[in-house]
């Protein structure tokens, strides 16, 4: 059995393999539809946004929702197909989406050589629950076709991946970070005439998206400070930055959901605002970030950091097949969203759930990096006891005391690294070098 759960999934016939990818997503799929009260899942926060479009409201939409079209519209059209209601129409794509980007996950894990109990680990992760209570919104939908992208990439079908950004442009407007993210990930593996190709594509497709959202947004009111969009979104950065890192409750008199009355305030004059201040100090925000950061994808940031570093240092890493286009788009795309979760939005635990493809996706490609046919057996022992730590971690959310969750997942995360550096052994940069003598 020990042997079984750390041999390599690439050793799998190819029935094995899709068996074992089959019963991974009937795993994840239950367990997340048990972890999620579906009847609430309609009055998630900003629900009523993507509701109204899907009900063809959209010019009472406010802005950047009423931006975000796609997702909803699908819906929309499922609901029509499945007797006309809209709420059956967003479960049915919720449904669909959660099982594709998840068997995306399981097939791209299943081809290298990482070991095969990765592919519960990364099935049991809370952050798919997460994406399932806000399925409304377009988080889960837009989870589906990033994987497709990430399938895309796996098989090198760059110009498919390039017009991949035409639904991604239509579903949200942070397909501008996947677009850069994309060229940058490929600009330097593609040959010099076929990388202006795939950007012209690119773009052009993520350009023509905006304008086919443009149209389809007419008429909605802008945001509730009345600001131009691009300024709107520029200065969410600074007010998300003061709320979620330093502590500073910003206010304003055109946003006063956190205090009514604030405790200092100075004159402006910006759109609908006239008046700009703080409520206060609060570390309640940080503490969520922590717990989020030590729950949402159990131990794999551990696992995904401690890989990383190995990575960086490693001799042999520019000849490692694994240094692909995937894996640069996933660690890159992955550890942006991650990195930027605090400023953009209010809800940033929440956000985090963006970095997905640095924990699922690129963590099993660069386990490639350390496969090593000689472990013994207190090393197989210590892959089975890191999984086990990580399968603790979502059961700390059960704790009903907040910070005693965060010091009980701390101590998991501890148990955890010491198993990892049993189970890696020595730095990468010394097993090369002994190989080599």
């Amino acid at each position: 059995m020990l042997a079984a759960l750390t041999a390599p999934m690439c050793a799998w016939s190819t029935l094995a393999r899709w068996m074992a990818i089959f019963a991974a997503v009937l795993l994840g799929v239950g367990t997340t539809l048990m972890l999620v009260s579906l009847p609430t899942v309609f009055h998630s926060p900003d629900s009523s946004h993507y509701l109204q479009i899907a009900n063809g409201h959209t010019i009472d939409v406010m802005q950047p929702f009423a931006s975000r079209q796609l997702g909803a519209r699908v819906a929309a059209w499922l609901g029509r197909l499945f007797g006309g209601d809209v709420r059956l129409g967003f479960l049915v794509q919720a449904g669909l989406s959660l099982v594709f980007a998840m068997g995306a996950t399981c097939w791209l894990a299943a081809r290298t050589t990482a070991p095969r109990w990765l592919l519960v680990a990364l099935m049991l992760v809370p952050s798919w629950s997460v994406l399932v209570q806000y399925l409304v919104l377009p988080d889960l939908w837009y989870a589906a076709l990033l994987a497709g992208l990430l399938v895309l990439l796996a098989k090198e079908r760059y110009l498919w991946a390039a017009l991949m950004m035409w639904p991604l442009m239509l579903s949200r407007e942070s397909t501008s970070l996947t677009l850069v993210c994309f060229l940058a990930a490929g600009w330097a593996r593609w040959q010099r005439r076929e990388r202006w190709m795939y950007a012209g594509t690119a773009v052009a497709s993520a350009g023509i998206a905006s304008v086919v959202v443009g149209r389809l947004a007419a008429g909605s009111p802008g945001n509730k400070e009345h600001l131009p969009q691009m300024v709107y979104l520029f200065a969410k950065v600074p007010w998300n930055f003061l709320r979620n890192v330093v502590g500073m409750q910003p206010w304003s008199d055109a946003n006063t959901d956190l205090c009514r009355v604030p405790v200092w305030s100075i004159p402006v004059r910006i759109g609908s605002m006239h008046a700009v201040g703080t409520c206060g100090f609060s570390l309640v925000q940080q503490l969520i970030a922590v717990e989020g950061t030590l729950t949402n994808f159990g131990l794999l940031p551990l696992l995904a950091a401690v890989l990383w570093w190995r990575h960086r240092r490693w001799a042999g890493r520019e000849q490692n097949p694994a240094r692909s286009v995937l894996l640069r788009f996933a660690l890159l795309y992955g550890g942006v969203c991650y990195v930027l979760a605090p400023v953009l939005g209010a809800g940033f635990v929440h956000l985090m759930q963006y970095a997905w493809p640095l924990f699922l996706v690129a963590v099993p490609l660069l386990l490639e990096e350390f496969r090593r046919e000689d472990l013994d057996t207190r090393q197989k022992v210590a892959q089975i006891g890191f999984l086990a730590m990580h399968l603790l971690v979502p059961l700390v959310l059960l704790w009903p005391w907040f910070l005693s969750r965060q010091v009980f997942a701390l101590a998991i995360w501890g148990a955890g690294y010491l198993l990892l550096r049993e189970w890696l052994g020595l730095p990468i940069t010394e097993t090369v070098s002994a190989t080599v003598k």
